[in-house]
């Protein structure tokens, strides 16, 4: 059976990681889902993280997205982005001003970010239609200051930042406008959708940083992607070993999301979802997170909490609950191979 589009399906991936050696001891934190980078003892007074993710599905600010999705994967461990190395695969009869826009972009993006690029790879590749970017982004944290996602804790609130679903929802607005247009979406909603990209934005790094200010009581942090929120709060549980209660109408989902993908018939717990972090906090201090992201200006909710892993995953509400759905592949994914 042919794969779809999107991420490697999880049972695939645990078959594969099975199979993987067990690694040396200078591997501090290595594969595991959930896990958003790997970080690795050099013998140093603090240790290395290496986080690497791509860019695929077309963008019109490349380099920017690249440094803000593997920067996000460095700062949910706790770690400082400091040097990128990147992969560029450019389509056939893209021309000199075209891949020198792209390469001044990605000099750019990491100026902002603060990272060095220090090397990496370009080529023009046979069968691409668009302009593709892997990044692997290294940097590093203190001994005493590495955050794992398996570090979350029964009893810790779950506190989610950003909202949902920001990077889909600009994707869609960005590159199919028409067909938004089409099912009767205002242009200025289209407008806003697409400005999601840039505020609240999809790098969660400022989040982390007003987080890690009471490092003690966070306990762990996670990157939602692709299979949006609710694929994340599967692996977060899956890495920790622990059961989920999670409060549905306490998700944050921006309007322009539900009117995007209310056009569409998706749904946006399932849509690509950079620009939101997820953070186990311990209980007592949750309300103080809570309140230093609101005076930094983040928009932030607690949406659950952490349970033991016999109690499951589940939705719950007032009255009843209901197991946490699960998405085959990202929304996004799935509407593309629609149209």
């Amino acid at each position: 059976m042919n794969l779809p589009a999107g991420k490697l399906p999880p049972d695939l991936l645990r078959q594969f990681l099975r199979g993987v050696p067990a690694p040396p001891p200078d591997v501090i934190l290595g594969a595991a889902i959930g896990e958003d980078a790997a970080v690795l003892d050099l013998g140093g007074d603090e240790l290395l993280v290496a986080a690497s993710d791509p860019i695929t599905f077309g963008s019109a600010q490349l380099g920017h997205d690249l440094l803000a999705v593997n920067e996000n994967d460095l700062v949910t461990t706790g770690a400082r982005p400091r040097w990128l190395v990147t992969t560029l695969l450019l389509p056939e009869g893209i021309d000199a001003d075209g891949a020198r826009g792209l390469l001044d972009d990605l000099a750019q993006a990491a100026r902002a970010h603060n990272v060095a690029l220090v090397g990496g790879h370009t080529e023009i590749t046979v069968g691409l239609d668009r302009p593709l970017a892997i990044g692997c982004l290294l940097g590093t944290v203190p001994r005493d200051g590495v955050v794992r996602t398996s570090g979350a804790r029964v009893g810790d609130a779950v506190i989610l930042t950003g909202g949902v679903a920001i990077e889909g929802t600009a994707i869609l607005a960005e590159e199919h406008a028409p067909a938004l247009q089409a099912r009767g979406v205002a242009p200025d909603v289209i407008a806003a959708a697409a400005q999601l990209r840039h505020e609240p934005g999809i790098a969660v790094r400022r989040a982390a940083e007003v987080l890690l200010q009471e490092r003690a009581a966070v306990h762990a942090m996670h990157d939602p992607t692709e299979g949006g929120v609710v694929m994340a709060l599967h692996e977060l549980a899956e890495a920790a070993q622990v059961g989920l209660a999670i409060d549905r109408a306490a998700i944050p989902i921006h309007p322009e999301s539900r009117i995007v993908c209310d056009a569409l018939g998706l749904d946006p717990l399932g849509l690509i979802a950079s620009g939101a972090l997820l953070a186990a906090v311990d209980p007592a201090a949750a309300d103080h997170a809570l309140a230093r992201l609101q005076k930094a200006g983040i928009d932030a909710a607690r949406i659950g909490w952490i349970v033991d892993r016999d109690a499951g995953t589940t939705f719950t509400s007032d009255d009843a609950s209901a197991p946490l759905p699960t998405f085959a592949r990202d929304e996004l994914a799935r509407y593309l191979e629609s149209v």
